[in-house]
């Protein structure tokens, strides 16, 4: 071992006329165990809580979206196969979308409650597109779209037996129409009650399964049905969005099939994937991510700078030592190197405790879910954690930066000392 590192150990010592040094060295070591631990810990829940609404909005929105953009086109079922074959999708499937609203009806056959909501007509057998919302379903099954169901209405005042096609709702949408299992609903195209419309375009559903995603967005909005009845519903809504949805393997590599797909689809279709849908909100996240980083790494600056307060008063306590090193022939960069070293070891130590306390601290956090939060307010009942490689080397590799830049002032001072100038005085 290179005896600059011998000396360094040695310095970091305490001893009776040196302990003050060393217990400021104890403080800028837990200084930077602090902060590298919040760091890592925030950093994961960040990670946790951006994860978790990725999925979320995911669950119900496709990777890839290829949207009609003119007069229907005969050639969507020659694309929808040609990209079922790219390499990395695992789902295509066609739909169709619109503003409609939603009304509830009384046991006397009146209106109930009114509310808006999204229509999305889907093919539910062997969609694999559908696989998050058959996760979510609280009651019914996928196959009650599929189905026509018997219910009994009632109009003009006496009681009708009809067949209805079913419906799937979300279930806060469900708790603001009032409606249960099994009751019917009319669904209602708004861009038919335009002055000299005609008549209003609706259509009786019934009832056959809630979903809950924990996302307030989809709960109280989302209505699906099958293609053929939403087509039915809106085929000539100006609103009306039909094309083809996509879900691929990899979520990163959405962008590259995407410009794939719009490369052979044609100027009829507008290709869309998840990035750019929700470009703005996981921007945000990112930058907030980002800023909490910055923030929170001031504290690892705080503890940089109690190194250089120690190291400084540790080249104040050794001039003389340092003199005669100089004097027996030891380099200026050595000297320097001495106290380097002293810096690093503090930042090294003081990273790898923090990384170790963020890690198993995190882990913890999201193994037993240490944190609960109100179901009402957050989408999560309890803080969610992701641990991510890159996110602990990132916060070791700038403590252990900023340590050594730390250390390099007062390294700078020790080789500039002069020999002949401290050993005159002694």
């Amino acid at each position: 071992m290179r005896f600059e590192y011998l000396i360094a150990a040695r310095y970091l010592r305490s001893r009776r006329r040196e302990r003050f040094v060393s217990l400021i060295a104890i403080i800028s070591l837990v200084g930077v165990t602090i902060g590298v631990f919040a760091l890592t810990v925030v950093l994961s829940v960040m990670s946790g809580f951006q994860e978790d609404l990725r999925n979320r909005l995911l669950s119900f929105n496709p990777h890839i979206t290829v949207e009609r953009t003119g007069p229907p086109a005969a050639g969507l079922d020659a694309l929808r196969a040609r990209i079922a074959a790219l390499p990395g999708v695992v789902g295509v499937a066609p739909f169709i979308a619109s503003q409609v609203m939603a009304v509830s009806t009384t046991s006397t056959g009146a209106p109930g409650f009114v509310s808006g909501g999204t229509l999305r007509g889907v093919i539910a057998e062997h969609n694999p597109v559908l696989v998050e919302l058959d996760r979510t379903l609280t009651a019914g099954s996928l196959a009650t779209l599929e189905r026509p169901h018997p219910v009994t209405i009632t109009v003009h005042g006496k009681p009708r037996e009809v067949e209805l096609p079913g419906a799937i709702i979300g279930k806060s949408l469900a708790f603001e129409l009032g409606l249960r299992l099994g009751d019917p609903m009319v669904v209602i195209s708004p861009a038919s009650l335009g002055a000299g419309a005609g008549a209003p375009r609706l259509r009786r559903f019934v009832v056959g399964g809630f979903f809950y995603s924990g996302m307030y967005e989809f709960d109280s909005s989302l209505i699906f049905v099958a293609l053929k009845d939403g087509a039915a519903l809106l085929a000539d809504d100006p609103q009306l969005e039909s094309g083809l949805e996509v879900r691929v393997r990899d979520l990163f590599a959405a962008p590259a099939i995407g410009r794939e797909i719009a490369g052979f689809a044609g100027p009829g279709f507008t290709v869309a994937d998840w990035t750019q849908n929700n470009a703005a909100l996981f921007a945000a996240l990112k930058l907030e991510k980002f800023t909490y980083f910055l923030v929170l790494l001031l504290i690892v600056l705080v503890a940089a700078f109690n190194i250089v307060a120690t190291l400084v008063m540790v080249v104040m306590e050794r001039r003389k030592e340092i003199a005669i090193m100089r004097a027996m022939g030891a380099r200026a960069g050595s000297i320097a190197a001495i106290f380097l070293a002293e810096g690093a070891a503090l930042g090294v130590g003081g990273t790898a405790l923090g990384v170790t306390a963020g890690f198993v601290a995190s882990w913890a956090i999201g193994k037993y879910q240490l944190i609960h939060l109100p179901a009402d307010l957050f989408m999560v009942s309890a803080v969610p954690v992701r641990l991510y490689t890159f996110n602990f080397l990132a916060v070791a590799i700038a403590a252990v930066i900023l340590c050594l830049l730390g250390a390099l002032y007062p390294a700078l001072k020790a080789r500039a000392l002069s020999p002949v100038e401290v050993l005159r005085y002694e």
